[in-house]
């Protein structure tokens, strides 16, 4: 399975081309990102349709270890990384632990209850089971929208779970900013915050 390294800039190329897919079929007015992980993707297509943009957090135990290991995966080289990915993902841990804590903001939610067309974002849909837990609730508290999934990749075996309305990759292990192994993470997660204090 093929690692693909993004840096800033090569994602924010890479977010044009989903937009550009999505928005031939899927004029949205509200973005919902998956916090923190696909901030800069729920952002910029937020911002190429001048879509409002507000976040969801769907959290999943296991998170500390990868943490602790960050400093060291920063340095280990691209093919040792790539190989150690692969075996996480094989593992079948996240599908395991298929449970998900949804949280949400409802005070900000609530002004954005009138939104017609939703689009939920993430940078990946491993399993799917984020994704499932995120659309089960953002459907009930917006009842009366329309919601579509968009990722900048998805792995097939996710398709039993939920779909994937619009994707430019298929198969593929992301390392990107939002990775806590990138070296420009401290960056995303700054600018991440400064964009969460200020809503």
């Amino acid at each position: 399975m093929e690692l693909l390294e993004l840096s800033e800039e090569k994602l924010h190329e890479e977010n044009k081309k989903l937009y550009e897919l999505i928005i031939k079929k899927y004029d949205y007015d509200l973005v919902i990102f998956v916090a923190r992980g696909s901030f800069i993707i729920g952002e910029d297509l937020a911002k190429y349709n001048e879509a409002n943009l507000i976040e969801i957090f769907a959290t999943r135990s296991g998170g500390k270890i990868k943490k602790i290991l960050s400093p060291i995966l920063k340095i280990i080289p691209k093919g040792l990384k790539s190989k150690l990915r692969q075996k996480e993902f094989d593992s079948n841990y996240h599908e395991k632990k298929s449970n998900r804590k949804i949280f949400y903001d409802d005070d900000i939610w609530k002004k954005y209850k009138n939104s017609e067309k939703i689009l939920l974002v993430d940078d990946s849909v491993d399993t799917g089971y984020s994704i499932k837990c995120s659309l089960e609730v953002i459907k009930k508290y917006f009842k009366n929208s329309e919601v579509k999934v968009a990722a900048l990749n998805y792995f097939d075996k996710s398709k039993n779970i939920v779909k994937t309305d619009f994707s430019i990759y298929n198969e593929k292990l992301l390392l990107g900013p939002w990775s806590n192994d990138s070296k420009e993470n401290k960056d995303y997660l700054q600018k991440y915050n400064n964009w969460h204090n200020n809503q």
